[in-house]
């Protein structure tokens, strides 16, 4: 008579219900592509053979970050990363997901670095 009871109980389409696992949380979370920011100047920049390795010379950005061929306006990010990595170089914005493929690069608007100005004297007075 337990045994009947039990097996009602459990075939309750409500508490059935009850016992599945929510997974939309989890779908949720797997569709969303978590991007991270950060400024930085590029240490080096390194050609393979389906995209190029960058490395930044900053404590956030560790590690080898890549930049696929297959991004829109491929050249102009890959001149941006190069200028950065030269002596007297601006740091770059650079956007990137989670599996540190470079999404997107900036030229930084402040540099921190200080350029050379050239004055114009003018001419000597006549006195």
């Amino acid at each position: 008579m337990l045994s009947l009871i039990i097996l009602l109980f459990l075939s309750d389409p409500g508490h059935a219900q009850s016992k599945k696992v929510n997974t939309r949380i989890y779908e949720s979370e797997a569709t969303q592509e978590k991007s991270e920011s950060f400024t930085a100047k590029v240490r080096v920049v390194r050609d393979i053979s389906d995209e190029v390795e960058v490395f930044f010379d900053s404590d956030k950005a560790r590690g080898a970050y890549t930049l696929p061929r297959k991004i829109s306006s491929y050249a102009t990010v890959l001149k941006q990363l190069q200028d950065s990595g030269e002596p007297g170089g601006s740091p770059v914005s650079v956007t990137a997901d989670s599996e540190k493929r470079i999404l997107s690069v900036e030229k930084s608007s402040s540099s921190g670095f200080k350029k050379k100005h050239e004055y114009d004297f003018g001419e000597i007075p006549d006195i």
